[in-house]
């Protein structure tokens, strides 16, 4: 009798490992991601997907023993469209903006964006007020954060030049169709270096806001899933400013 159970032990954990592979993906394995191209958060080298909130999001995986899911790169109003309204879907890098605040669960926050307007030295810009920044145009990414945030100071519409790429709107503004263009410090930085621009051409003549960047999931997002993911968030803070360090984010949108 002893012999027979001492087999049947042995065959349980020797079966383990195979009905473990054969067991469904529990709730939290089943979230969908999607990312679209924004550097330095999310962006593709040799068509691999990397940057600030990539590595991140791929740590609070490998912390939480989640096999790691395909990202889907869409183009963000699809990815945003897709977690407002499917269930078990999450979306990164988002702004947290009072607007959003409730139509989303988050987590992180993963870094800062401090959105700025940006013009070429030569056009001498100070500004005292809104009002004067007002008087003048400025091109911005269509729906980014950074575009909403002039929408938040009633920024003159008629003044405003809505473009899909931060380098459009870097052009407009080299080219004298516009007078500035709002952006992230970081992204500024990000497309100086990756074009090989002049950066010391260039200067900040009015800071619009600071916004949170988090990773957000679908409202309907069991709480358990967002307290597990926030708590491996947590979990990697060293981990998260070595990345944050890896990609030369600036200190001010730690």
């Amino acid at each position: 009798m002893k012999k027979f159970i001492l087999k049947s032990i042995l065959l349980f954990f020797l079966m383990l490992p195979q009905l473990k592979a054969n067991q469904t993906p529990s709730k939290i394995e089943q979230i969908t991601f999607y990312t679209e191209i924004y550097p330095p958060a999310n962006f593709l080298i040799n068509n691999k997907l990397e940057g600030i909130s990539v590595d991140t999001v791929k740590a609070m995986w490998k912390h939480l023993n989640i096999n790691e899911p395909e990202i889907q790169l869409v183009p963000w109003t699809r990815g945003y469209q897709f977690t407002l309204e499917k269930n078990n879907t999450a979306i990164f890098t988002m702004s947290k903006t009072k607007p959003r605040e409730n139509l989303f669960k988050w987590v992180g926050p993963i870094f800062h964006s401090t959105q700025v307007l940006i013009t070429k030295k030569s056009n001498r810009f100070n500004f005292s007020s809104e009002k004067d920044v007002f008087a003048h145009s400025v091109a911005a990414v269509r729906g980014d954060i950074s575009e909403i945030s002039l929408h938040q100071i009633n920024f003159p519409k008629a003044n405003i030049a809505s473009v899909a790429t931060l380098k459009q709107a870097y052009v407009l503004m080299e080219s004298g169709r516009v007078d500035m263009v709002i952006a992230s410090i970081h992204a500024f930085d990000h497309l100086m270096k990756e074009n090989k621009f002049n950066a010391n051409a260039y200067e900040q003549v009015w800071q619009v806001n600071k916004t949170g960047n988090y990773l957000a999931f679908n409202i309907n997002t069991p709480d358990f899933i967002i307290q597990s993911y926030q708590q491996a968030f947590d979990d990697i803070a060293p981990l998260r400013l070595k990345i944050k360090a890896k990609y030369d984010l600036p200190q001010a949108e730690y």
